[in-house]
C-alpha cells in the first residue's frame, strides 16, 4: 500500500500566523494510507506517526531524545495505545504541547486511565470530533499561554 501522508514532514513551512500543525500518530493501516483530506479542509497542516511498531525502544521520544514532529506539532492527536507511555514521555518534553487521547474503554467497559496532562477524546470519535476535540485543546493551550 502506498502511504499518502507524510510520515515525517509537515506538508508547508512552519511560520506564525499559518496553519496550526497537527500530528497525528496512530498504528491503524487505515490511518497509514489516507491522506488527512479532513484534517487538512479543517485548516491543520498534518503529520503522521505510525508508532515504534513492534519495538517500543524504536521512538526516540521513549528514551529522551528529541523527535522533529512533536517538537514541531502546535497539538497531537495521539491514538496509540497509552500503556506504550509515549503521549506521556511527549508531555515531559514538551508540557506545554496540547495532547489529545483517544480515551479507550477497558474490558469492564469503564473509561481507560489518560496520562497526565492529556486531553480525552471519546474512543470511536468521528473525525469532525476529533477536530473539535483538537481546536479545543488548541485554544486552550493559547489560553493558559495568555495568563503564564
Amino acid at each position: 500500500m502506498k502511504q499518502r501522508a507524510s510520515r515525517s514532514e509537515w506538508l508547508s513551512p512552519h511560520r506564525s500566523g499559518h496553519r496550526p500543525r497537527l500530528l497525528i500518530e496512530d498504528d491503524r493501516p487505515a490511518l497509514a494510507i489516507s491522506d488527512f483530506s479532513l484534517f487538512h479542509d479543517a485548516g491543520f497542516d498534518v503529520a503522521f506517526c505510525s508508532g515504534p511498531g513492534e519495538d517500543p525502544h524504536a521512538c526516540p521520544v521513549m528514551h529522551g531524545q528529541a523527535c522533529p514532529l512533536p517538537a514541531a506539532a502546535d497539538v497531537v492527536l495521539h491514538g496509540l495505545d497509552p500503556a506504550l507511555g509515549i503521549a506521556a514521555a511527549i508531555r515531559r518534553q514538551c508540557p506545554q504541547l496540547p495532547v489529545v487521547i483517544e480515551q479507550r474503554r477497558d474490558e469492564d467497559g469503564s473509561a481507560g486511565e489518560v496520562p497526565d496532562g492529556c486531553l480525552p477524546l471519546r474512543y470511536a470519535s468521528s473525525v469532525s470530533g476529533q477536530v473539535a476535540a483538537v481546536r479545543r485543546a488548541l485554544a486552550a493551550a493559547a489560553s493558559r499561554a495568555g495568563t503564564d
